[in-house]
């Protein structure tokens, strides 16, 4: 009986083990940490807007994806509420170059010639790196009839692949579950 107890704890930790381990081809579009702070009660049935600036395609994107998540972590959505949530960042690579959030890097040539001069510090095996991609943002909770900011979190991550609008859906996603709560540094 001893031997059967064990060969079944083998392979549940196994069963285990391989549903908690993701898929290689399942790697987060942008991985990293969440902070943020309070300075006043957001009470959770709160209706929060968020406003149509959307100026570009990738502005509607992150727009709809932040209006998507907050539906799914049950806040109310409405133009005219007491909350008005914002978002500001950006995308930084290695080498201190900056970009909005529609700045994925796509389609950049350095130059179009057969002169390869520009090439002589890269590495000689293995060729051009693709630099890192670093994603800020800045998210403001403010009331609308004072303009006081009464919540705001600062994100950072590491950004893998092109897909813009997972990026966003992933931010936003990471983001709307804390809305009116403090959070120190949590990953997502």
């Amino acid at each position: 009986m001893p031997a059967i107890a064990y060969r079944i704890l083998a392979a549940a930790a196994v069963l285990i083990a391989g549903g908690l381990a993701a898929p290689a081809s399942a790697q987060s579009p942008c991985l990293g940490r969440l902070s943020a702070n309070a300075f006043a009660p957001v009470p959770r049935n709160a209706a929060v807007a968020v406003p149509d600036r959307a100026g570009t395609e990738n502005e509607r994107r992150l727009r709809e994806a932040v209006l998507a998540a907050l539906r799914t972590n049950g806040r109310q959505v409405n133009a005219e509420a007491p909350y008005i949530l914002s978002w500001r960042g950006g995308i930084s690579a290695e080498g201190g170059s900056r970009g909005g959030f529609s700045d994925t890097l796509q389609d950049r040539t350095f130059r179009e010639s057969d002169d390869l001069s520009w090439a002589h510090d890269l590495p000689r095996m293995g060729g051009r790196q693709m630099p890192t991609l670093r994603v800020s943002g800045v998210v403001e909770l403010r009331e609308r009839a004072s303009g006081r900011v009464v919540w705001t979190a600062v994100l950072s991550c590491e950004r893998h692949g092109t897909d813009d609008a997972a990026l966003f859906g992933h931010l936003a996603n990471a983001v709307a579950p804390w809305i009116g709560q403090p959070v120190a540094g949590r990953p997502f």
